[in-house]
């Protein structure tokens, strides 16, 4: 009997497990939303559209960042949720868990593959807990690819997928890209495609208006990104060998997590060998959906290009674009298995059995994935992302938000800015203003920072106490709380010092700078 009892224990059903894991990302996400200290890169974002007053001042605004509008309508949109930061975490928070949700209802892996995913870097971490512009990339490719039947009757939805990446960031170009090659080389090659679509009566009506749509999305997407075509770099050398295998190291980075050391050659070359086993598997498993093909295909080039001829990228957030394509070619082949199948005549690699090695290496990176994705969150509850919330929160108590304040430099001092909703005399813009207005600013030389004091001090006259917020390099070296230092016409007294920050050039040092009065 005892036997018995203990066999008749069952385990949750695959429906709990579908429920659980998407409850507990959402809800970490939550409380991630209250919690995360944003950074410079976020507050810059929170910053332009919080102080715009329309749609005209959130272009010319947002204009100079070199990103299209998309990120930033939408904090407009809800900037008003609380009148704080928090407005924008929760709209971030709201659209990363809306693409885990997609994932788990529509994709086709099984529930292991799923976990290792949702909790894995990119969709936990890099593109949920951080406030940027990514999350929509992700969210658009995962409709893009739960939609995919819907070719046979519409084309609309994927002409505002399209457009929709256009205009969320540069990279983003080369998913829009891949979605519309995947659309256009199945119509010519798939007469079965153009016979399903060519049922509905309006389908002329349906592909003129899917034309019209994307490409106007595109040329506004367009149009954003040429704001700033005087900083773009192009590679001054079409042949750089080095620079090639930099660019592979990229995609080694999609699947591995990890950048070669790009000083050396050998580490490049080995990563890049590893590399080429990881596309060579990826293709071989994908190869005879073709559609999926296309679309792994059309989106590797487009981003190589990108990353050879224009910009190589900057961190992991950039490279995340290889490791999106990954999974959305393999969603686009399982989600049509029975063609793969019939085709292969092999078993689902992901739910009935193996298919050569490429389950073994997929598991390997999203394992990986995960634990650094686990860790970062981790980490991020326990060392803020930024000191700047810290040392907005000590001004506050101290009762001195309203004190002259002179920051530099005007980058990192914007999550200082944000927090406290105010705004700082940025020797950068030589004037007032709370986060780094490109179009506008001049690089200043750190070592100078207290001659650019003794600017304001001229300038301002009536001022004889100043409250000055420096970030990490900027300080003044080997100056404890309480010591102070004379110059000609002012003293300078150390106050405080915020170092606990993942950013260290997020850390933040506080001075009073008192006037000498002859």
């Amino acid at each position: 009997m005892e036997f018995k009892r203990i066999n008749q224990i069952q385990l949750p059903d695959q429906r709990f497990y579908e429920l659980i894991f998407p409850i507990i990302f959402i809800i970490l996400g939550l409380f991630g939303a209250f919690n995360h200290s944003l950074w410079r890169d976020e507050m810059q974002g929170w910053l332009v559209a919080f102080q715009s007053d329309n749609l005209i001042d959130l272009w010319k605004n947002n204009a100079p960042s070199g990103h299209p509008v998309l990120w930033s309508l939408l904090i407009y949109l809800s900037k008003n949720i609380t009148g704080t930061p928090i407005s924008m975490q929760l709209m971030h928070w709201f659209l990363g868990s809306s693409a885990i949700l997609i994932f788990w209802r529509f994709s086709p892996f099984n529930i292991s593959t799923k976990a290792l995913f949702t909790f894995g870097y990119f969709p936990f971490w890099e593109y949920f807990f951080v406030c940027r512009h990514y999350v929509i990339a992700e969210l658009i490719i995962f409709i893009f690819c739960s939609i995919y039947h819907l070719k046979e009757k519409t084309y609309i939805p994927f002409s505002l997928c399209i457009g929709l990446l256009a205009n969320t960031q540069a990279l983003s170009w080369s998913l829009a890209f891949a979605i519309g090659m995947t659309l256009v080389l199945d119509w010519f090659f798939n007469s079965n495609q153009r016979d399903m679509y060519k049922r509905n009566k309006h389908w002329i009506f349906d592909l003129a208006s899917s034309i019209t749509i994307s490409s106007t999305l595109l040329f506004f997407g367009a149009f954003s990104l040429l704001q700033v075509r005087d900083s773009v770099k192009l590679l001054s050398s079409f042949v750089d060998i080095r620079h090639f295998f930099r660019v592979i190291g990229q995609i080694f980075g999609g699947y591995m997590l990890i950048i070669p050391n790009s000083s050396r050659f050998f580490d490049l070359v080995l990563c890049a060998s590893i590399t080429l086993i990881l596309l060579s598997s990826t293709i071989i498993f994908i190869k005879c959906y073709r559609p999926a093909l296309i679309y792994f295909f059309s989106g590797i080039i487009f981003l190589f290009l990108f990353n050879y001829f224009l910009f190589l990228g900057d961190g992991s957030r950039h490279y995340g674009y290889y490791f999106l394509l990954i999974i959305s070619s393999l969603w686009l082949a399982l989600s049509n298995q029975d063609q793969l199948l019939k085709t292969s005549n092999q078993k689902n690699l992901f739910t009935k059995g193996n298919l050569f090695y490429f389950p073994r290496l997929l598991t390997i990176c999203l394992s990986i994935h995960m634990v650094v994705g686990i860790n970062m969150v981790i980490n991020d509850f326990r060392m803020p992302y930024s000191s700047g919330k810290e040392t907005a929160q000590y001004i506050k108590a101290k009762g001195w938000e309203d004190s002259p304040i002179f920051a530099t430099r005007d980058v990192e001092v914007a999550t200082v800015s944000g927090y406290l909703d105010r705004e700082f005399y940025l020797p950068e813009l030589n004037g007032f203003g709370s986060y780094a207005q490109w179009a506008n600013r001049v690089t200043l030389d750190r070592t100078k920072t207290l001659d650019e004091v003794q600017v304001y001090l001229d300038k301002f006259p009536k001022v004889n106490k100043l409250l000055v917020i420096l970030s990490n390099h900027s300080s003044i070296k080997n100056l404890e709380p309480g010591e102070s230092l004379y110059f000609e016409k002012f003293r300078l007294i150390a106050d405080s010092k915020f170092e606990k920050s993942f950013h260290d050039s997020e850390m933040f040092y506080l001075y009073w700078v008192e006037r000498i009065v002859d």
